[in-house]
């Protein structure tokens, strides 16, 4: 009977001790995944204001995926920076007033890992014609143990999207 209530207890504590952690870990995830949204957020008015100090959001390995026609895969952080520049010269953007950022998961473990996925609507403006259009778009970015980008890649019709304001 002493040896069932002690089992009994230990498993109690044991139960205990694994919820606590499991709570801190939960509260440790939301509050990256918290911290990342605000990454986000200001990667993004940064990228709409053409005023992006790369160096504050993404590490020296970024791999960058789009959905560009004949898209030869990843690329890294500095082919955004010339992709932005020459994006500028002729495109003013402007993104949806409110984004739903929903948390991402580990692609392995299937875990909360503080990554940030969302949809959204992007309008781009021709300022050579005056032309525009909104194009609804998937984004998702992973992010490194200092709270920088490390992938990140979006999904939608953004060449057909352009083109048809060219």
């Amino acid at each position: 009977m002493k040896y069932s209530i002690l089992v009994i207890v230990a498993a109690f504590l044991f139960s205990c001790t694994t919820q606590n952690e499991t709570n801190n870990i939960s509260k440790d995830v939301e509050q990256k995944f918290i911290n990342n949204c605000n990454t986000v957020q200001s990667y993004l008015n940064d990228f709409v204001s053409e005023k992006i100090v790369y160096k504050k959001y993404f590490n020296d390995t970024c791999k960058v995926r789009g959905t560009y026609f004949n898209s030869e895969g990843p690329t890294n952080v500095d082919d955004r920076i010339s992709l932005h520049k020459k994006m500028w010269e002729k495109y003013d953007f402007a993104i949806s007033d409110s984004i739903n950022f929903l948390p991402g998961v580990n692609p392995e473990t299937k875990q909360l890992d503080g990554s940030v996925r969302f949809y959204f609507d992007w309008t781009v403006n021709n300022t050579e014609n005056g032309k525009s259009i909104t194009l609804p778009l998937y984004m998702s970015f992973d992010f490194d143990n200092d709270g920088k980008i490390n992938f990140y890649q979006f999904f939608g019709d953004i060449s057909a999207g352009i083109s048809s304001i060219d």
